[in-house]
């Protein structure tokens, strides 16, 4: 049944064994998550957010990292989607936001902590007062936060998501549209919701070197972006050609690996790139 639900509504799906199997490997999972959350072994990483013009590092998105005591990593879209499920998400969300505040405290004072709320918090109408109230335990001020939400977040419960986004915003929280161009209705969650950025989604930047209507989309974002006032970020980067390109085009900050992959915070650089990958002669 619950398979049958995952994919789609008014489907029947036949028992079979790996049924099962998946089943034994979601509780076990959900037992050892429980525990991980109960011991704070769920951890942020930190992956640093580049302005593309000045080669300066603006700000860390913040990434959960479980890694387990035999040093194996739970990759997030495996103990995400149970965190969700389990009613786990809020308690790991705010452990997960209060390390990052109190990490992002250490850094140079421009930076901001860009942090990825879940769909399914949009629903709650608490939500925006629970984070406040960490920044203000934490005594991080609000205009250094960055929070990224998915349109589909958005379409879930609309009035609820414009209740909690207007009261974080209005705290002075800055407001990232995420994975740009692969939901249901971008246009219109621009022209409702005041958002400080849009992220271009890496399966664009992927392949609009190679692929004519993928680096359309992407200017025509870019010019959006310059039209309403919007930072752009690309996310993704993982090859010189692409940053070169974007930087040509006039994206405003770079995400990915060739800029910088997730780290611990003890292990974090705050100041220029570099020059190896960024300058150009």
């Amino acid at each position: 049944m619950y398979v049958a639900k995952k994919q789609g509504r008014n489907l029947v799906k036949p028992f079979v064994a790996s049924m099962q199997d998946e089943l034994a490997k979601r509780i076990r999972v959900e037992a050892d998550l429980r525990a991980a959350i109960k011991k704070a072994e769920i951890v942020p990483y930190y992956q640093p957010l580049v302005d593309l013009k000045t080669n300066r590092i603006i700000g860390f998105e913040a990434l959960a990292r479980w890694k387990t005591a035999s040093g194996e990593f739970i990759p997030p879209n495996e103990f995400i989607p149970v965190a969700e499920e389990a009613g786990l998400i809020v308690e790991l969300t705010d452990q997960l936001l209060r390390h990052a505040c109190t990490d992002a405290l250490s850094w140079p004072n421009e930076l901001v902590l860009s942090f990825n709320l879940s769909p399914i918090q949009l629903s709650d109408r608490l939500l925006g007062l629970r984070i406040l109230k960490i920044l203000g335990d934490v005594g991080l001020p609000a205009h250094r936060v960055e929070l990224e939400v998915t349109e589909s977040a958005i379409i879930q419960d609309a009035v609820t998501a414009r209740i909690v986004l207007d009261d974080l915003v209005n705290a002075g929280v800055r407001i990232a549209l995420d994975d740009f161009g692969t939901g249901y209705s971008s246009l219109s969650q621009l022209s409702n919701y005041r958002f400080d950025k849009i992220k271009i989604d890496r399966s664009f930047v992927s392949s609009f070197e190679t692929n004519d209507k993928q680096d359309k989309v992407i200017k025509a974002i870019i010019a959006l972006g310059v039209g309403l006032g919007v930072t752009i970020t690309a996310e993704g980067i993982e090859e010189e050609s692409q940053l070169q390109r974007l930087q040509d085009l006039g994206c405003d900050i770079g995400q990915g690996y060739l800029l910088g992959r997730p780290a611990p915070a003890e292990n974090l650089a705050t100041g220029q790139v570099s020059a190896r990958v960024l300058q150009r002669g």
